[in-house]
């Protein structure tokens, strides 16, 4: 899906995609690495941001709770404010494992905490 939306995302402008590893520009695409994508986005200054990756592995994360919820949670968590800092729109992409697709509107964040 990157990929595809990094060659229908080309005739917008430039285009930085990032993978999981560090960028020989120092670079993070990591979402792991919280402090780094937030250090990326103030380095490139994005017109808008657009986010595909998650932790998909659906078998794992109950094993792996922490990364699955550093990935899917925090990270996206952490563009939202370094996005907002630098004035961009960020664009979250998610699959149907977690949305399907029903609805009218925009969804909001919950206003529940979940423990």
């Amino acid at each position: 899906m990157g990929w595809e939306l990094q060659r229908s995302l080309a005739p917008l402008g430039e285009v930085v995609a990032l993978g999981s590893s560090a960028d020989e520009g120092g670079l993070c695409g990591d979402l792991a690495d919280l402090e780094g994508i937030a250090r990326t986005v103030a380095q490139v200054r994005p017109d808008a941001i657009v986010n595909a990756a998650a932790y998909t592995a659906v078998d794992r994360a109950e094993s792996e709770p922490d990364q699955a919820r550093t990935i899917n949670a925090l990270a996206p968590g952490v563009l939202a404010q370094a996005a907002q800092r630098i004035g961009a729109p960020l664009v979250h992409y998610s699959t149907d494992y977690v949305f399907d697709g029903s609805g009218q509107r925009p969804r909001r964040r919950a206003t529940r905490r979940v423990r």
